[in-house]
């Protein structure tokens, strides 16, 4: 029997249906999908969302297991902005999955375009994580000094996303890597939270992925920044035309408008493949302001046109 394909989520109730999403767009994508096992580190996700989670995932072929992890993430974590607590819970994933040896942790606000497997596969070279480089952070001249006054970064160092990882857990355990994680998160106010506080503790230590596989809205987008620095531009450009995940990072989330196709459609696809179906849509955050659609649209061309030029 192959093995399986393991992936974790954290989510509140705000965020059930997303996950759900995601699964979706994995085991539409893949060509094993009896080998998807996915855990959702479920804070605070009532009975009736569960069960829609699980029907998800067991109508195209995969497992879902659900670990309830009510109140994991204490209050003594700093959060800002559109956080919630609940993404601090990815840090004890090696303690809460103790049968678990390695795994692809994915934020909950993206799709995958193409086959996991490939990333599962891929080899760590003995670090004990792989993340894709944030160029949105790298590119910015303000981010870039922050992060290096944070955590000693150097300019031959790269900064990485961690909406993406791919983790050796059994590594996690023998160097207590999510605790040390835990305790930095508790006792700094880091700007990017929990992402931060992962980037101290693999400071020079993990494995850079390929980009197509973590497509932030900088790299999708090609904001100015990146397009006028040759280290980023072309790679950028590059990954953009081929992503294997878009990730929605960011103001801008494809359930909070009308659909759209290209911006939203595929989002929308994926939803009608869950057992969330029937969910009202859109669905805006009203601790948020209203962002416009034309604006993220006049910005995709953007990034099209760019990614298109630069890519050939």
């Amino acid at each position: 029997m192959r093995c399986s394909i393991n992936v974790a989520f954290a989510a509140d109730n705000n965020y059930a249906q997303h996950v759900a999403v995601v699964m979706a767009s994995i085991l539409l994508n893949t060509k094993a999908p009896e080998r998807m096992h996915f855990y959702l580190l479920a804070d605070g996700v009532p009975e009736d969302k569960c069960w829609k989670l699980e029907r998800t995932a067991e109508m195209h072929g995969g497992k879902l297991h659900i670990v309830k992890v009510d109140g994991e993430a204490s209050s003594d974590f700093f959060v800002s902005g559109q956080l919630s607590k609940t993404a601090y819970v990815r840090l004890g994933l090696a303690r809460l999955l103790p049968e678990v040896e390695r795994i692809i942790y994915l934020d909950c606000d993206l799709l995958v375009k193409e086959d996991i497997a490939e990333l599962w596969e891929m080899d760590l070279q003995e670090y004990p994580i792989g993340a894709v480089p944030d160029f949105g952070i790298m590119s910015s001249r303000r981010r870039w000094q922050e992060k290096k006054s944070l955590m000693a970064l150097t300019d031959d160092m790269s900064y990485f996303n961690s909406g993406v990882l791919l983790i050796d857990l059994v590594a996690w355990r023998k160097h207590g890597y999510g605790d040390t994680a835990e305790k930095l998160a508790r006792t700094h106010d880091y700007p990017h939270h929990d992402q931060d506080a992962l980037n101290a503790v693999f400071l020079n230590n993990w494995y850079m992925l390929p980009l197509r596989w973590n497509v932030i809205p900088p790299i999708f987008n090609m904001f100015f920044k990146v397009l006028c620095q040759n280290r980023f531009r072309k790679l950028a450009a590059t990954a953009r035309q081929k992503p294997a995940i878009v990730h929605y990072a960011g103001g801008y989330k494809p359930w909070e408008y009308e659909r759209h196709e290209e911006f939203n459609g595929a989002y929308y696809k994926a939803l009608q493949a869950t057992a969330f179906k029937n969910a009202p849509m859109p669905q805006m955050d009203p601790r948020r302001r209203q962002r416009s659609l034309s604006r993220q649209l006049w910005r995709l061309r953007w990034g099209a046109f760019w990614g298109r030029l630069l890519a050939d």
